[in-house]
């Protein structure tokens, strides 16, 4: 009886150590921010943020969203992660006064629910070019009845006013929170000022015209008293993603272009580096590179520099700026979001990535050191003159001219007498140029002393 006690005790204690977890992750709400311009920066971070939620195990990912819209095929990227969410996908505009703009639209309103903040905005996805500019007739017919059938697909299949919708895209069509939940159908679910407000309207069921909140077919979870948990963008992203302001591009273009055009004219490494780095950061931050692409130019290019360093002179320049690419291309190939190791899966691990710069350094170092030490007292500083009235060694046959070693080196050297067989030891008499004058060592003209 003892024993079976101790057997069902230990499969119980099992069984809750494995449902413990699941039931804590159950309870727990992955919190997304969708904040400022739409690029592959944002893109990349929330198809991760969405991965590592579901693969968390969370009830649901909630996203925040305060933007004023950004690059289409960014957008895309977004709305096929949320689409293909393993968990509910909760939208967002908040805090109050913020926004969703543009291509931040057809974000919102491809979500499971979609809720505004009091005091916020929606809408305005007329489709422009990428500097605001209108497109050619033909070009514009074509990307906007291509953004209306979208938009009218993501608010139908939820529910929504797909009619108003399409306004937003044709005619720029923009309402605030109190609008949007109030149009007959909604342009959104849910109207909230918190998130517990929005989980308790979510635990309803339905919104106010009796539309019922699902995912898949199947009713939301419970959400009231979820606990939050915050998957941020790491580091690297959260830099890369400032150069996606088109102000900082344009500045990183021209230091870039500078750069160059002074390294061509006046070479000294640090201006042609400098340029080449802004140039592929600017092609990065206005997504006209993927950041796959733009991460694997500058690490090679990184370790290019570095294997440079050996041969060329450039004081540590080369090294700095194969330090800083490789660190630079390391942010765009992270793709992890925080927080915590155990959610964090990135294309190139930050360990390996700290450990090439570190061991770059110390590669560096050294190596700068050796050339230091060698230039104080070695043979570089040492004057050709020196070498007169040294001893040599022939290494090839001198028939006037050959090559001989003197002074750890080897040169050029020529006979003023017979020829000079290779091996045999050599007296330095002359310098010319940077051709050494020998003969052989006793010979007539040897009038060396000894001692």
């Amino acid at each position: 009886m003892r024993r079976r006690a101790l057997t069902v005790l230990s499969l119980a204690l099992g069984v809750l150590c494995l449902v413990a977890p699941a039931a804590a992750a159950d309870h727990s709400v992955a919190r997304i921010q969708l904040r400022g311009v739409i690029d592959q920066v944002n893109a990349a971070y929330i198809e991760e943020a969405l991965r590592v939620a579901g693969a968390g195990g969370h009830a649901a990912a909630l996203i925040e969203i305060d933007s004023p819209g950004g690059e289409m095929s960014s957008m895309d990227r977004i709305v096929v992660a949320i689409l293909g969410s393993d968990v509910p996908v909760i939208a967002w505009v908040a805090p109050s006064g913020a926004r969703a703009g543009s291509a931040a639209t057809f974000v919102t309103l491809s979500a499971d629910v979609a809720a505004m903040a009091p005091n916020t905005t929606i809408g305005a996805a007329s489709v422009v070019g990428s500097g605001g500019e209108d497109l050619p007739d033909t070009l514009a017919r074509k990307v906007t009845n291509d953004a209306v059938a979208r938009i009218r697909s993501l608010a139908t299949s939820h529910g929504r006013n797909a009619d108003w919708a399409e306004s937003a895209v044709r005619d720029a069509a923009s309402v605030n929170a109190e609008q949007a939940v109030t149009l007959e159908p909604p342009v959104v679910d849910l109207q909230a000022a918190s998130i517990d407000e929005l989980f308790a309207a979510i635990d309803t069921g339905a919104r106010a015209d009796g539309h019922a909140f699902a995912f898949r077919g199947q009713p939301l979870p419970r959400l009231s008293g979820s606990s939050i948990v915050d998957l941020s963008m790491n580091p690297g992203q959260g830099f890369l993603h400032l150069l996606s302001d088109p102000n900082i591009a344009f500045l990183l273009f021209t230091i870039g272009f500078y750069g160059i055009l002074a390294e061509l004219f006046h070479p000294n490494f640090f201006s042609g580096i400098a340029g080449a780095i802004a140039i592929v950061v600017a092609l990065i931050g206005s997504n006209a590179l993927p950041l796959n692409v733009g991460g694997l130019i500058l690490v090679l290019g990184g370790i290019g520099l570095l294997a440079l360093e050996t041969v060329v002179a450039s004081y540590g320049l080369l090294t700095v700026g194969g330090v800083v690419a490789i660190v630079l291309g390391g942010f765009a190939l992270w793709t992890g979001v925080q927080p915590g190791q155990l959610e964090l899966e990135v294309e190139v691990s930050p360990w390996i990535i700290g450990l090439v710069v570190v061991v770059g350094l110390v590669y560096a170092w050294v190596l700068v050191r050796a050339m230091v030490e060698s230039r104080r007292g070695g043979v570089a500083n040492r004057p050709v003159t020196a070498l007169i009235g040294g001893p040599a060694t022939a290494q090839t046959v001198i028939a006037p001219t050959g090559i001989a070693y003197a002074g750890g080196e080897t040169w050029s050297a020529r006979s003023r007498t017979a020829d000079i067989g290779a091996g045999t030891p050599l007296r330095v008499v002359a310098v010319e140029g940077l051709e050494l004058v020998v003969e052989p060592m006793g010979s007539e003209t040897d009038t060396t002393p000894e001692g």
